[in-house]
């Protein structure tokens, strides 16, 4: 009997193969070409599965987002189990900080399309951006702190919450570059939250 293949995991096999380019190169190095040889697959196979560059990379994009949400959804997962606003709102923070060669390669790889967004001047309409989903996340749970009091009511959750999701986007930035050791991200945000949460020393 022929083996069976699961077309689901050669696709997700596929993207391995563009995010190590991606992540070495940035997206101008991806071609179907160029995934085939990285992955040790025929071009032809990689055509069957996206026919087209922006097939592949869209669906590279979506596996990101996925792959990055359960790396990140242990942590919070736990912290939410604390019931505590600022134990959640940093998990939040903290959980995309690349602090591992595989969480590295992973922010590698979304630095890579932003950096296309970057000279593009926008994002494309089929990639789900990341950001707001942590940003509306974030303002949430400041809301219900401010109603327990340990965060003041004069600030404003929502510009809060964009700029702690910023803080923590520039965060990842600087660990790529190596201008902040993961630890080092983590006392910033400690250092933040410290300030945000004043209810609850």
């Amino acid at each position: 009997m022929p083996k069976r293949v699961d077309h689901q995991e050669r696709r997700r096999e596929i993207a391995e193969a563009l995010f190590r380019i991606a992540a070495a190169q940035g997206l101008q190095a991806v071609t179907l070409r160029a995934v085939a040889a990285e992955a040790g697959i025929s071009m032809n196979l990689v055509q069957y599965y996206f026919p087209t560059k922006e097939e592949m990379l869209r669906f590279a994009w979506q596996r990101v987002v996925e792959l990055t949400g359960e790396i990140a959804g242990k942590s919070i997962g736990e912290a939410m189990k604390t019931g505590d606003e600022r134990t959640i709102v940093r998990a939040y923070l903290t959980a995309v900080l690349p602090d591992g060669e595989r969480r590295r390669m992973l922010a590698a790889v979304q630095i890579a399309y932003f950096a296309v967004d970057v000279t593009r001047g926008s994002q494309d309409p089929d990639q789900e951006p990341l950001l707001p989903h942590l940003v509306h996340a974030i303002a949430g749970l400041l809301r219900a702190a401010q109603e327990k009091g340990a965060v003041p009511a004069r600030l404003d959750p929502l510009l809060e919450a964009n700029a702690l999701a910023t803080m923590s986007a520039g965060l990842v930035t600087g660990i790529m570059v190596d201008a902040y050791t993961a630890e080092r991200a983590s006392e910033i945000v400690d250092y933040r939250l410290d300030e945000v949460f004043t209810g609850v020393r």
